[in-house]
Formats: C-alpha cells, structure tokens, sequence
C-alpha cells in the first residue's frame, strides 16, 4: 500500500483553494492528489502525471482527475495539449512509489527490479523505454559504470564494484536483482552495524541513470515555473542530496532573481512519528516557494 509521504505538510504549504487548477507532477499512489479533492470536496481540477502507465490506469480507475501518462519533464507539452495556460499549485513528488517496490507480490517477471530484498528482473525502468539496468551492467564500461555509481549513488566503493561487475559480466551476465546485490556484498560485506543495506547506493545510482532523474528534474523545475501563475506555489519533495541540491539551487536562484519568495525557511522533514510508520520517508525533504 502506498504511504505518501509529508503528506500534509505539502498539501498544507501548497495551499490549493476552491476552483483552481493543482499538478500532480509525481503521481504515483495517488495520495497526494487524494488528499487535496478530499479538502476541497472535489471542487478542484487535477492534473496528474505520471510515467508509469499502471499508476495512471489506476489513479483513473478510482479518482475523478485527469490522468496522463507521462513524464513531468514534458508538463508543457500535456498542459498545451489540455489548453491550459498557467496553473495554481505544483507538487513533485521525487524517487519511487511504495507501490512500485511492492510489485513482487506479483509474479517474478512482473516485478522491475527497484528494490534490493527481492529477486526480480534488473529493468528499474519507470516507463518501460530505453535500457534496463541490466544493459547497462552488461555492455557499459566499467569507467562509465564506475561514474554512475559514484556520481548518482555517491558510492565510496564504486570503483572496486564497478571492476567485479565487469569481471563477473563475462562469466555470467547481469539478469536479476540479486546477482546485482551479490556483486555488491562481495566488496561491501553486510555487518550488523549498517544502517543501511550495502546495495542501497548502487541501486539508487543505476536508477536514476535508467531513468535520467536528475536532467527530468533541471527540465521539470524550470518548465513548471514557467506554467505557474501569478501567487502559484511550487512544492517538491526529494529524498536524496542529489535532488535536495538541484531543487535548492534552482529556488534560491528564482528567489536571488526576486520572481519568488521561500515558503518554507528550511526544508520540512518528516516527524519521528511518520518515520517509524513508513521508514523510508526518512531522508524526505519538502520545500516550496510561491511565485510573484
């Protein structure tokens, strides 16, 4: 079950009214979107995007909003296909939905590879386009697989795990996640004193360079602010320094050029209330600004 995330915080700083027209960037459960239409009884119009076709299917399924598949990078393109000029509220929801890392509770073929606890295929693609993971394991060179992992994972080891990827590609490719997850624990034993699991970085980084998160992000953000009106207010939740960063920069840049103001000082983390109830919210930062 999807558990959004900073659920109320966001939708208390967006502050959507009555009439107006809120975009669900991130779509994913459906949670935030579900949230806003109970507040204002359904007298709101959404515009929900998301690349993943299934969470579209079933946000259609069971909201009355208008759900398109698709990639926030190209908001513009949906939003002019809708003839709608500018919009009240935006929400960027970063990373993936719970749902998508429950998918092994479907047959193995149907699983995509985002989580490391489960054998699945190594695709981790969000929209089923381009190469899978596993390509990328299996014909990249181990200096651009190496640049992955220490540039989208920020991974201490990734040059030891980038050279045992390409040792053991020509004794057997890459298939799925636990041949990845092998590899790893190979140079970084598991110990009783991590906090987090040895493969987790390797997998965030193959992840965003599967799905070109960060160029997505640089593209939404300024695409989105474009599209926002007068007073409209800009939200983003990220839930690793890399996001934090380019979503911390392109703000205190349109607040330095005097287009928007901070809405929150600093950025919102989750309560230690919500972190024991979904774990992985815990590296979730939320912030907003309102354009002038």
């Amino acid at each position: 079950m999807h558990k959004p995330v900073l659920l109320h915080e966001s939708i208390d700083a967006l502050d959507v009214q009555v009439g107006e027209i809120f975009l669900d960037g991130t779509l994913g459960g459906g949670g935030h979107s579900i949230e806003v239409l109970r507040r204002l009884d359904g007298k709101v119009r959404i515009i929900g995007l998301d690349q993943d076709s299934k969470a579209v299917e079933l946000a259609r399924e069971k909201l009355n909003i208008e759900a398109k598949t698709e990639n926030f990078r190209n908001l513009d393109k949906v939003l002019g296909e809708l003839s709608i000029l500018s919009i009240d509220a935006i929400l960027f929801d970063l990373g993936i939905s719970t749902d998508q890392f429950e998918e092994s509770d479907l047959p193995a073929q149907i699983g995509r590879g985002f989580s490391f606890l489960r054998d699945e295929p190594l695709d981790m693609r969000m929209s089923r386009e381009g190469p899978t993971a596993a390509d990328i394991l299996n014909s990249w060179d181990e200096h651009a697989i190496e640049l992955i992992l220490r540039g989208f994972g920020e991974e201490k080891f990734s040059r030891k795990i980038a050279r045992l990827i390409v040792e053991r590609r020509e004794v057997k490719p890459f298939k799925t996640t636990f041949d990845l997850v092998g590899t790893v624990l190979e140079v970084k034993p598991r110990s009783w004193r991590d906090r987090i699991h040895p493969a987790t970085k390797t997998f965030q980084a193959l992840r965003i360079a599967v799905n070109e998160e960060l160029t997505a992000l640089e593209i939404g953000l300024e695409k989105g602010f474009k599209v926002l009106g007068q007073n409209g207010r800009f939200a983003v939740i990220s839930f690793h320094s890399l996001e934090d960063r380019i979503v911390k920069n392109f703000f205190r840049d349109r607040i330095k050029e005097k287009v928007a103001i901070q809405i929150t000082k600093k950025p919102v983390t989750p309560s230690a209330e919500e972190i024991q109830i979904n774990p992985r919210s815990r590296s979730a930062k939320l912030r907003v600004i309102k354009k002038l």
